[in-house]
């Protein structure tokens, strides 16, 4: 596959689903529980746990009996994608929190993580998207529908801020890009910079002879 196919299969493609209002700890847990019933055995990174199979890796903290928080990414060439993520309603307000449990994933993956949007936007996840900042992480947003010319890189908490009150009530078509550092937004925004330059000239936003099946 060519970049222009990795750009469309990473940055554009639907995630099976979004990180909203739901809670999907209970469907998280079970799946986690019953692959590794199924034979499959995780691996620990630090203090996650982690379990690979085929395109997909889910990342918790807890035990194999207990998952305290973990998440569920597809594995896309450019970028990991967020299917699901979820939590201990017991915990809540508790260790571990989300901003560790992605800051843990970005050393270990070494790839910029991709989020759905969260239509709700609540304070819950912004305050989320704060401390990932604090923590030095980069966050980048851009429009589903024209991602070469809406891509935006917060660098400082009052821009991430404004993006948050700006009162546009379409906000499924914003996604969200989290880079553990300044070289790997470096790298995402390359991709997204070429992608521009092919919009506004006109090239082809497909390699010659893809057929993309997702």
């Amino acid at each position: 596959m060519g970049s222009r196919s990795d750009f469309v299969r990473t940055w554009l493609t639907e995630a099976p689903m979004g990180t909203g209002p739901i809670n999907n700890y209970p469907a998280l847990a079970y799946t986690i529980k019953e692959l590794i019933e199924s034979g499959y055995k995780p691996v620990k990174v630090g203090d996650l746990n982690k379990l690979t199979v085929e395109d997909v890796i889910f990342y918790w903290y807890g035990t194999e009996e207990h998952i305290e928080l973990g998440t569920e990414l597809h594995v896309k060439p450019q970028a990991l994608v967020v299917s699901v993520t979820g939590k201990d309603p017991k915990l809540k307000g508790k260790k571990p929190y989300a901003s560790e449990l992605y800051t843990a994933i970005l050393k270990d993956a070494d790839k910029s993580i991709r989020f759905m949007s969260d239509e709700q936007l609540s304070d819950e996840g912004y305050s989320i998207w704060k401390k990932l900042q604090k923590l030095g992480h980069k966050v980048t947003v851009y429009d589903f529908n024209n991602p070469g010319r809406s891509m935006k890189s917060f660098s400082s908490e009052v821009e991430l801020e404004e993006f948050f009150k700006h009162g546009d009530p379409e906000y499924k078509r914003y996604q969200y890009v989290l880079s553990e550092d300044l070289h790997k937004l470096g790298v995402v925004r390359m991709r997204f910079n070429l992608r521009r330059h092919r919009e506004l000239t006109g090239l082809s936003l497909m390699d010659h002879g893809d057929v993309l099946v997702d």
